[in-house]
């Protein structure tokens, strides 16, 4: 009877000590049950939080960081966000700049090529994830702005009697690009039905104009990019930059004749509509002589039909 009372006694220690520290357990321990996941806080510093896993058993760390960043507003009054090592800023004026380079593996960036990829079948046991506690120091709004001043970019003037001049004589081949022009502007046509200017950068090898047929076999022209073939890398780098004040803009803009109509010793009168990169606008009165025979060859008209405002000696 002794042997018996004093197993039991033991048994009742046992439980005892078993409901104590599981009481303690969960005293000093936050759970978070409102998940599938339970999340156990380990740790009482606000800048580290450990999140376990309860299905694949992967230890993920979130780390809280400190980050300092810079905002300024542009011309157009648009926000724009920059690293601090980014900008420069003086007694009365600022500037800022940054440059990412990417390079890309069948059309898909290699840093996160490798993080999908670069290790698949390494099992992970702990990953860690970043926030950054971002702080923002406006430049130049806001009360407690840096400087008064606001960067834009000194865009040359148009030559205006040049333009004109260069474009006072033109082919007048149908169907077809008739001339390209080259400037700190983007340019529009008004009073030349059928006439446009497209931008060469739009498209990898520019633009074309085609004589094609419609649904009812008719002629049409297709002005659209560039039909040539051409093989593109597996490996290549993209660069993405932005400034301010912003970087000029470098139009190259093709005029076609979307028409299926030659002009030969026709001479017309047309408003050149030319913008700059901040959305300011003018006009320009065009007289053109638009000359076209058989015997014109567009390759060599495109050779020499071209203005350059940017190196005029490209068009000499």
């Amino acid at each position: 009877m002794k042997i018996k009372l004093l197993f039991f006694g033991l048994v009742c220690i046992a439980i005892l000590f078993s409901y104590t520290s599981y009481k303690v357990i969960s005293q000093t321990n936050v759970t978070d049950t409102t998940n599938e996941n339970s999340a156990i806080q380990t740790d009482n510093s606000a800048s580290k939080l450990e999140l376990i896993s309860l299905n694949d058993t992967i230890l993920e760390q979130i780390i809280h960081k400190p980050l300092t960043r810079y905002r300024a507003l542009n011309f157009n009054k648009d926000t724009t966000v920059w690293d601090t090592s980014d900008c420069k800023i003086g007694k009365s004026t600022f500037s800022c700049n940054h440059i990412e380079r990417h390079n890309y593996s069948f059309g898909v960036r290699d840093d996160i090529r490798l993080e999908i990829f670069g290790d698949k079948f390494k099992k992970r046991s702990s990953h860690k994830k970043i926030i950054y506690d971002t702080t923002y120091i406006d430049i130049n709004f806001g009360k407690n702005a840096l400087v008064h001043y606001t960067p834009i970019a000194e865009i040359p003037k148009l030559d205006r009697d040049a333009v004109a001049k260069a474009l006072s004589k033109l082919s007048g081949k149908r169907c077809s690009q008739i001339f390209e022009f080259r400037s700190n502007y983007n340019l529009e046509v008004i009073g030349l039905s059928g006439f446009s200017w497209k931008n060469r950068k739009d498209e990898i090898l520019g633009y074309d104009a085609y004589i094609d047929r419609n649904d009812s076999d008719q002629e049409m022209c297709s002005v659209q990019g560039s039909r040539d073939q051409y093989t593109m890398s597996s490996h290549y780098s993209l660069i993405y930059r932005k400034s301010l004040p912003e970087q000029l803009d470098d139009k190259r803009l093709q005029f076609f004749n979307g028409t299926l109509k030659s002009f030969q010793d026709t001479t017309i009168s047309w408003k050149l509509v030319y913008t700059d990169q901040y959305h300011r606008t003018d006009t320009l009165n065009i007289t053109t002589k638009f000359e076209y025979d058989d015997s014109d060859s567009l390759s060599s008209f495109r050779n020499r039909a071209c203005y350059d405002a940017i190196k005029p000696s490209n068009c000499k």
